[in-house]
């Protein structure tokens, strides 16, 4: 299993990113086109072309960035310029459907996929149904699951493991948009996943987390009033994710028959 990391920007200075990714150097990243071209190529150039993936931005305007649909046309038209600039390998569709509606994704992403000649991951939300999905199955061998970080509860988890199951039974890959629980990890078969829990675990619950028997444990750190060194503590905890990304890529996960 593919483990991308996120949000490398995030947390630590330039001087402690070099010195972290010399020492524990990443093998997968994903940048969000959101955070504009040069992250993205900076990301792209650590990892390479084929480690790397692209994210749309949608996450970002889902979650309360506004954005008009003549803005976000101009904004689709932008993305498909930088993956023709690069020639990215590996790239998200515009799955806004919360905001303009399913009609209009299908429409950007038709636009996308005609413009660089490449298909698109397209990503399914539960709102679209298990038809959908199935169709996706059909016309695609890359696929993600989105909604995984702030919309899913632990009741919807079946649902999507029959949904893995089923696409992993028809050699479809599947992506988990945000989906790094890691005690369940190894009983979902994600053909990949990605992850910023390392920074935002850091920055916003001051956590320490730690690679240890396969998986992320994560503690509070008891500061005792005095102030934590945020990117020290990014620094390491990215450092700790390279080993847990390295460790899951040799685990495979058994798949059985089931219906959805």
């Amino acid at each position: 299993m593919r483990i991308y990391l996120a949000a490398t920007n995030s947390g630590m200075t330039k001087v402690q990113k070099a010195e972290v990714i010399k020492k524990y150097p990443p093998k997968y990243l994903l940048e969000t086109f959101y955070k504009g071209e040069k992250s993205c190529c900076v990301a792209m150039n650590i990892v390479g072309n084929e480690n790397f993936l692209l994210d749309s931005g949608a996450f970002s305007y889902m979650n309360g960035k506004h954005i008009t649909k003549e803005d976000m046309n101009k904004y689709v038209e932008k993305y498909i310029c930088f993956i023709n600039q690069y020639d990215v390998k590996h790239f998200f569709e515009m799955d806004v459907d919360s905001i303009f509606g399913l009609r209009n994704v299908e429409k950007w992403r038709k636009q996308i996929e005609t413009q660089t000649g490449k298909k698109c991951i397209p990503v399914w939300h539960k709102q679209r149904g298990v038809e959908y999905w199935k169709n996706m199955c059909k016309e695609y061998d890359y696929i993600a699951i989105g909604g995984l970080v702030l919309g899913a509860t632990t009741r919807e988890y079946p649902l999507y493991k029959k949904l893995l199951e089923y696409a992993t039974l028809r050699g479809i890959k599947v992506h988990g948009l945000g989906f790094t629980k890691t005690k369940l990890l190894r009983e979902y078969p994600f053909y990949s996943v990605d992850s910023s829990s390392w920074s935002a675990g850091a920055v916003r619950g001051k956590q320490k987390q730690t690679f240890q028997n396969g998986i992320i444990i994560s503690r509070k750190i008891d500061t005792k009033g005095k102030k934590v060194d945020i990117a020290k503590l990014c620094s390491y905890n990215f450092s700790q994710w390279v080993l847990y990304q390295k460790y899951m890529e040799g685990v495979k996960v058994c798949v059985k028959q089931k219906k959805i």
